[in-house]
């Protein structure tokens, strides 16, 4: 490329009060210029268009989209194969089709914000300048557009595509919508339709007025009722997670800065992930299983769920587990100091309890199930300093007294009467204890590509 001839290389407009003359433009410098922009979209395979003034850059959009994970160097599309270094059209558009939760060739005008919007109860759109490339295909929105979508049914997660026929959709299937296949869409976000129903009111929904937690208003539970607004996300504003993209979003909702799951955690985290509703709920009589990569085989159980066991469950997927810090922001909303029951040791499935609903739609958030948290505390006495073998054969803690250190219990759980709610919290519990009202809510750090 070149540079126009001038002794700066800029262009100088001139000023006639001083007689200052502006640069003369020369046919054979707009010429180069005119075959440096065209050779960029032949080059990437297209043909040029009169009519098209967008050219240049759809092209240059496809051929963004043809990098994927440690895959740095572009692409040359051709219709015809006539050197080493070319790769034909239609090869491209397939390495395309087998990267759907690539970032690359999905762009957005507001970095900071969700591509989509929800709009009603089962309804979203997306936003205007949204622009996805599907194989060679550009879809783009020029102004809010909806989305087409399904029959919805509550506790289920829902992918968003751009299709090549130029809509975008939304479907159950994490894979391709239906009609379609993986090379004729390909997925940009998603969002969590919940277990509070659409038309919920404040009063029909027991949803908290008076006391001294959040006092809720209709545009409160509107956000939540049928489309979760807090769950919605896109391939660049999502959880942070070495996890699959597809398993690591499902059933969970950001919370400033944070995403967290509505659900507990099941016992089947392997298959379920750590976040759906209407599974059981792990606990220290409902053992979960090892996850795969602390050396679970998909049937074997851990014989307790102590704090450890807990934080291996979620490491294993990039999430953690959240600080007391964290969780009163997330349980925020659920009515408080009230505890679901008494007469059973073990809640059954994760599910919607009026009252137990935060504002951003985490069910049983208190009052059910404790969850582990990361904070720790120590006990300070005169008691003598030992090592303790209470962390299953894998070293030994050294603490004062019998126990001499402890983990934090968020939420309370279901026979904690009062004293449950969305600051409470326990800290008499060593990170080896395990007991029935223990459990697993996982939360995930949040990822912004801008």
């Amino acid at each position: 490329m070149r540079r126009i001839g001038t002794q700066d290389g800029l262009f100088n407009g001139g000023d006639p009060a001083t007689n200052t003359k502006g640069t003369v433009v020369t046919d054979d410098w707009l010429n180069a210029v005119q075959e440096e922009l065209a050779g960029v979209v032949e080059g990437l395979g297209g043909t040029l268009d009169p009519l098209d003034n967008g050219q240049l850059f759809d092209w240059l959009l496809a051929s963004f989209a043809m990098k994927s994970g440690s895959v740095t160097q572009l692409f040359r599309a051709a219709t015809a194969v006539g050197s080493s270094d070319v790769v034909p059209l239609a090869q491209v558009q397939s390495l395309i089709a087998g990267v759907n939760n690539n970032p690359y060739g999905f762009y957005k005008r507001e970095s900071g914000s969700q591509a989509f919007t929800k709009t009603g109860a089962s309804t979203i759109s997306v936003k205007a300048g949204v622009v996805a490339i599907v194989g060679s295909t550009k879809v783009s929105a020029a102004v809010d557009t909806a989305i087409v979508m399904p029959a919805l049914t509550a506790g289920t997660d829902y992918a968003i595509y751009a299709c090549t026929d130029g809509t975008v959709r939304a479907d159950a299937s994490f894979t391709a919508p239906t009609g379609y296949t993986t090379e004729t869409s390909r997925l940009i976000g998603g969002f969590h339709y919940g277990l509070v129903a659409p038309g919920t009111t404040v009063a029909g929904g027991s949803f908290a007025t008076t006391d001294n937690g959040m006092i809720w208003t209709q545009a409160d539970v509107d956000l939540i009722a049928g489309i979760n607004a807090w769950s919605i996300w896109d391939l660049r504003w999502r959880a942070s997670s070495n996890d699959s993209l597809l398993r690591a979003q499902k059933g969970f909702t950001f919370v400033n800065g944070l995403w967290v799951a509505n659900y507990l955690c099941s016992t089947d985290h392997i298959a379920n992930g750590l976040s759906k509703a209407g599974t059981n709920i792990a606990s220290g009589t409902v053992l979960p299983k090892k996850p795969l990569a602390f050396g679970g085989d998909g049937t074997v159980t851990y014989p307790n769920m102590n704090w450890w066991t807990a934080n291996e469950i979620v490491r294993a997927y990039g999430a953690k587990l959240m600080r007391e810090s964290l969780f009163v922001d997330a349980a925020f909303g659920v009515t408080e100091n009230q505890s679901i029951d008494s007469t059973a040791a073990t809640y059954p499935t994760t599910q919607r309890n009026a009252g137990y609903t935060s504002k951003y739609g985490l069910e049983q958030a208190s009052g059910h199930h404790y969850t582990w948290g990361e904070d720790t505390g120590q006990f300070y006495d005169t008691t003598t300093w030992s090592w303790k073998a209470v962390n299953g054969g894998r070293g030994q803690v050294d603490t004062q007294g019998t126990y001499g250190l402890a983990r934090v219990l968020l939420g309370g759980h279901r026979a904690h009467g009062v004293n449950s709610g969305s600051r409470s919290s326990y800290w008499s519990d060593s990170p080896w204890d395990s007991y029935w009202p223990m459990g697993v809510r996982a939360a995930c750090d949040h990822l912004n590509l801008v």
